[in-house]
């Protein structure tokens, strides 16, 4: 898959030192997680980034390109025109853009700060690649999202999307809009979506919104259309009046490419003695994992092991990975021919702890053991549709044949979750 990374920045020009002249100090946290935001990027040997801003000419119907060779613009509104940056664009993605969006519209214009902000940190970082700048949908962001996503994931280049956005402008009294209840209220809301559910995020009230006065909502709606998985959270604070959140929405995993790999040898009968085992020191560790794949969104086979029961993570995902597309009793086994429609994760997990009951669960964090006698079943955490521990537990219960009303022990356990 070629979108292999997805994130979520705020755009203060006070954030860049040339702009701040010091005061920049009062956002260093925002600074720090942006700084570690496109240190990742540049990890994962991005070629195009395609940014989403708020700040580029918007329109109600389809969606707005910034067209051109090539994309520059400066810092002279802030005081600091000295400061100007210019890169090549990506013209195949521009071109897949006007073929699979026919109401997409070209605009000719210089980089707003919505844009200038992330490249400037790119930039700083030592990134050279090129990249594609988009409006904020004002309509059907994550639809947009979707498509766009889908753009990328074709491209034979590597891609990231950053979307650009603030939070609330009405969080202190001496904030650009002043205070409204609804300022913290809304963001609090997007960064515990991000943290347990986005469809949390989806749910928000419009007049909420709008008593917010933010400029980052679509876009964070537009980048979880692209594609979403291990959110994790950088940064949230709001020092001047206004939230600034740095979340990263998705991360292709080499752990995952590698669970798909495994599958794919043993259905195609290549020798395993010429597969290479990803570089990634925690494949060496000894945990226990589930691998899970779907096809088309819906579940096609998951298999895994509560404790690590071969020599490292590597060969336990390899087993596993094996045994998810072949012996799950609940599905035939996947055929060579299903592989391009297959999609794979990995859960691995950590240790398990004893509770004394439900009350201690949140399915959205921990995943679930029940055990009754030598009966055992297990619920990963963060499925979609169990909102509740008592649905989590009912299901945990109904895989391991024990009874609803039935007593059982409780162990939670948390995963790190990995995506291709």
């Amino acid at each position: 898959m070629s979108l292999v990374y997805v994130g979520f920045v705020p755009h203060p020009p006070i954030m860049i030192p040339e702009v701040g002249r010091g005061e920049e100090k009062g956002c260093q946290q925002t600074a720090d997680a942006f700084i570690k935001l496109v240190e990742n990027v540049i990890k994962m040997d991005v070629n195009t980034v395609l940014i989403v801003s708020p700040h580029a000419p918007l329109s109600r119907e389809g969606l707005i390109y910034l067209e051109g060779e090539q994309l520059s613009g400066n810092f002279s509104r802030f005081g600091a025109s000295h400061v100007s940056l210019c890169f090549e664009t990506d013209q195949n993605i521009l071109i897949a853009i006007k073929e699979k969006l026919t109401g997409s519209v070209p605009v000719t214009a210089e980089l707003d700060h919505g844009s200038l902000i992330p490249l400037y940190f790119l930039q700083k970082a030592g990134w050279t690649g090129k990249i594609v700048v988009v409006a904020m949908p004002l309509d059907k962001p994550e639809r947009f999202g979707k498509i766009i996503g889908e753009i990328l994931n074709d491209s034979e280049k590597r891609c990231a999307l950053i979307a650009s956005g603030d939070l609330s402008h009405r969080l202190k009294e001496d904030g650009p809009y002043g205070f409204h209840p609804s300022g913290p209220k809304l963001d609090n809301l997007l960064v515990k979506g991000l943290k347990k559910d986005t469809t949390l995020i989806r749910a928000i009230p419009e007049s909420l919104i709008e008593e917010a006065g933010q400029c980052g909502y679509n876009s964070l709606l537009f980048a979880l259309g692209a594609r979403e998985g291990a959110i994790k959270v950088l940064s949230y604070e709001g020092p001047f009046g206004v939230g600034y959140l740095v979340a990263e929405i998705y991360r292709s995993s080499p752990v995952a490419g590698y669970a798909r790999e495994c599958l794919e040898y043993y259905l195609t009968s290549k020798a395993f003695d010429k597969q290479t085992v990803p570089g990634d020191p925690l494949l060496k560790e000894k945990r226990g994992c589930f691998v899970t794949l779907y096809k088309d969104g819906t579940l096609r086979g998951c298999i895994g092991t509560i404790q690590p029961v071969r020599e490292n993570l590597a060969s336990e995902i390899k087993h596993n990975a094996i045994a998810a597309g072949t012996q799950d009793p609940r599905f035939w086994p996947v055929q060579e021919d299903e592989l391009p429609l297959i999609t794979v994760s990995v859960d691995v997990l950590g240790e398990t702890e004893k509770i004394p009951g439900p009350e201690e669960l949140d399915p959205k964090r921990y995943g679930v053991v029940v055990r009754r006698g030598g009966r055992v079943g297990l619920l990963l955490p963060h499925l979609e549709g169990i909102d509740t521990a008592e649905e989590q537990v009912r299901i945990a219960k109904q895989k391991a044949g024990i009874d609803p009303k039935e007593d059982v022990e409780f162990w939670r356990f948390e995963v790190d979750r990995y995506y291709e």
